[in-house]
């Protein structure tokens, strides 16, 4: 398959019996969870040097000079003997992989075909799992999954990488099976052309602006509660220590009610905002004629007088601000990306999920800091989340 990017699959590469034997052992070693903004499936350590029977022997199979030389003669691509990954995933109901092309380098060498052995018997293409890949568009930016690998047992999927090829495992959609497989890359010499060229479209970054000098008593909006001077102080003194607070029930019950259901309205005329790479998820504009207490309000949150109640409770002076109306269905996320790391500054983020959230749903605000998570926000009904977030602070859908 050459487009979207040169892909294959060998199939009864080993022999059945074989691959349920290496299953076997897979099953008795360390399995670690791995979970972040791209990825949440379940990993072995490094098999390179498992003394295991049947692991040994795939290791020097895949890295014997038969093999790769195989590999060079049906792909054109040029490999380094004695250089090659290998690990075992588990992915268990809802995994995934999200967007992304593994174009890596490890010193002068980088990975030119990733390959997957797929170990689960009877895999349905309704059970999820498949390996999707990506179009690009002119910029050369994913936009949509074209083509699918569904796992079949007793199959080496495989493909060459680069900056071209973008590509996801799709959630496991089944509730009771998981996806296992045997994965990794073989390498060989970098070279200039495998460097990555695309940028991204200005449309990722939403750019802050003034404040909106617009006249309203936060009373119209706002929970009476949270316009008290001395409920004010309080929050104040815990957001001060915890640089987070959450304020339940913040708009007036009538203006909540009329917001849901304007709100419900837009998002057919919605549009989907991308790269995959970088984010998945819908974009709504609110107008005055389509839904005008929503209007109103997102002017409201944009102004001088909103400002105002959030420096008191939380000290601080604003004066600028960025605003969206997002939705996030099944398989919608944002991402991490060098090109699109968000200024530090306050997120403020009004809920309007639906009255009982369900943590297993996912849809959380994840903040990390280096390799730890220092917050988790999921969404609750008529919610305001409000968290500092400073320069070594990252946050993902």
């Amino acid at each position: 398959m050459a487009q979207p990017f040169h892909t294959g699959r060998l199939h009864s590469v080993f022999s059945a019996e074989f691959l349920r034997a290496l299953r076997r052992e897979l099953a008795g070693l360390t399995w670690h969870e791995r979970a972040n903004d791209l990825y949440a499936f379940h990993q072995t350590d490094d098999l390179a040097l498992n003394t295991n029977t049947h692991i040994r022997a795939l290791r020097t199979y895949l890295a014997g000079d038969e093999f790769v030389a195989f590999m060079e003669q049906i792909t054109g691509v040029q490999l380094t003997r004695g250089h090659l990954d290998l690990a075992a995933q588990r992915y268990k109901p809802t995994n995934h992989l999200l967007c992304h092309d593994d174009d890596v380098q490890r010193g002068k060498l980088t990975r030119k075909i990733a390959y997957i052995i797929y170990l689960t018997e009877d895999w349905a293409p309704g059970d999820g799992g498949a390996l999707g890949l990506f179009a690009q568009d002119n910029c050369g930016n994913p936009t949509e999954v074209v083509a699918r690998l569904v796992p079949e047992f007793n199959s080496l999927g495989f493909f060459l990488t680069g900056h071209s090829s973008y590509h996801t495992v799709e959630e496991v959609t089944s509730d009771d099976r998981e996806r296992w497989s045997v994965t990794g890359w073989f390498y060989g010499p970098a070279e200039t052309d495998d460097m990555p060229s695309s940028d991204l479209p200005k449309s990722v970054m939403v750019e802050p602006v003034p404040l909106l000098e617009h006249t309203c008593d936060p009373a119209r909006w706002i929970n009476a509660a949270y316009l008290k001077p001395q409920t004010q102080a309080q929050i104040q003194d815990s957001f001060v220590e915890q640089s987070s607070t959450e304020l339940r029930d913040f708009l007036r019950a009538d203006v909540f009610a009329t917001v849901q259901t304007e709100v419900a309205t837009l998002w057919a005329s919605a549009t989907e905002q991308g790269p995959a790479h970088v984010c998945k998820y819908l974009k709504a504009h609110a107008t005055h004629e389509a839904a005008p207490v929503t209007h109103e309000l997102l002017q409201f949150l944009q102004s001088t007088q909103f400002a105002c109640v959030l420096s008191s409770v939380t000290s601080l002076d604003l004066v600028r601000a960025s605003q969206q109306v997002r939705r996030f269905d099944r398989g919608h996320y944002t991402l991490v990306h060098d090109q699109a790391l968000d200024p530090a500054g306050l997120d403020v983020v009004l809920s309007l999920s639906p009255a009982e959230w369900i943590d297993t749903w996912g849809g959380s605000t994840h903040y990390v800091a280096d390799a730890d998570e220092l917050l988790s926000v999921s969404p609750q009904a008529n919610s305001l989340s409000i968290v500092m977030r400073d320069d070594g602070t990252l946050r993902f859908v």
